[in-house]
């Protein structure tokens, strides 16, 4: 998982706060948290805004306009009052098994 942050402290704590939200989304269809199924691609802070990129787990994933969207409710929800949250899908880079969170690829026999 690429993720990026600055490296004060406030921006870690929100990092954290951030991957923490995330993985209380599962996705629709898996029915697995985000973060444990590897589709949190990057995690940007800056300032008052943060950036969060999705990796759809198919190149025809039909449930992406949920998991973005409950992906944004999540972590606003996680985000200081006036911070700008933008989480998008990255339609670009291929998902693999070998993102998955090792207890989830071992329960799938992946």
């Amino acid at each position: 998982m690429d993720t990026q942050t600055d490296t004060n402290a406030p921006d870690t704590d929100l990092h954290t706060a951030v991957m923490a939200a995330l993985a209380t989304v599962d996705d629709p269809e898996m029915g697995e948290n985000l973060v444990d199924l590897g589709v949190v691609g990057e995690v940007r802070i800056d300032g008052a805004s943060v950036a969060v990129t999705l990796i759809p787990t198919s190149a025809t994933c039909p449930m992406a306009d949920v998991m973005v969207d409950d992906a944004l409710s999540a972590v606003q929800r996680a985000c200081p009052p006036g911070t700008a949250v933008d989480v998008q899908m990255d339609w670009d880079t291929e998902w693999s098994p070998e993102r998955l969170a090792p207890a989830l690829r071992a329960r799938f026999g992946w």
